[in-house]
């Protein structure tokens, strides 16, 4: 409408442009295609319909050509600037996942590697207690009563460390001998400081 009162002459088709900003609120590329062919057409629509003005012919043609010059200059580079923006912002989301699976991985290795060093505690301090009773086996060919009660009962301690092990719900580390990090399948308080647990039945 305000390029129907406009005299022929003066570029009234550049304020298009404006259209063509706001169709980039649009998340379809073709939208705002199709916001600029309509803008191409009202300015020829506008020429027509537009009141004569005081310049010449071609001056009218070349401010029409103008316009929808800049109609289409700015759809191209917006819509160029916006791929240009979802490619970074994609390429930003790839190198965000791969960090959180890094992460992961790092944090599932970790993981693995203190509730190895806590099976190995367990099973070291089951071994260690095995030798007293490879000494008492070698000094008299056979174990006492009261031995052979400790030799299970160790076993018994064993076996329920490992299955407490196995089955706990919460991941809480603890520190171990040499400053090594295990899983704490007592799950004894937070802030209690606990070490490798040593079995002395002997």
């Amino acid at each position: 409408m305000v390029d129907f009162i406009t005299p022929l002459g003066i570029a009234s088709g550049v304020p298009y442009i404006i259209v063509i900003l706001i169709s980039l609120k649009s998340p379809y590329k073709r939208f705002t295609i199709a916001a600029a062919m309509l803008c191409t057409v009202l300015v020829w629509i506008g020429y027509v319909g537009s009141p004569p003005g005081d310049v010449d012919t071609y001056q009218i043609y070349i401010n029409r050509f103008l316009s929808i010059l800049a109609i289409w200059v700015t759809t191209i580079l917006t819509l160029s600037q916006r791929d240009s923006i979802n490619q970074l912002h994609q390429e930003r989301l790839r190198n965000l996942q791969s960090r959180i699976e890094t992460e992961i991985q790092q944090e599932k290795l970790k993981m693995l590697k203190a509730t190895m060093r806590t099976v190995h505690d367990i099973i070291g301090n089951f071994l260690n207690n095995l030798h007293f009773f490879k000494l008492e086996i070698d000094r008299n060919s056979t174990l006492s009563a009261e031995s052979i009660k400790k030799l299970d009962q160790l076993t018994q301690e064993t076996t329920q460390r490992l299955d407490k092990l196995a089955s706990v719900d919460e991941i809480r580390e603890k520190k171990m001998a040499g400053d090594m990090v295990g899983i704490d399948y007592e799950l004894t308080p937070k802030g209690e400081e606990t070490t490798g647990t040593q079995n002395k039945l002997v």
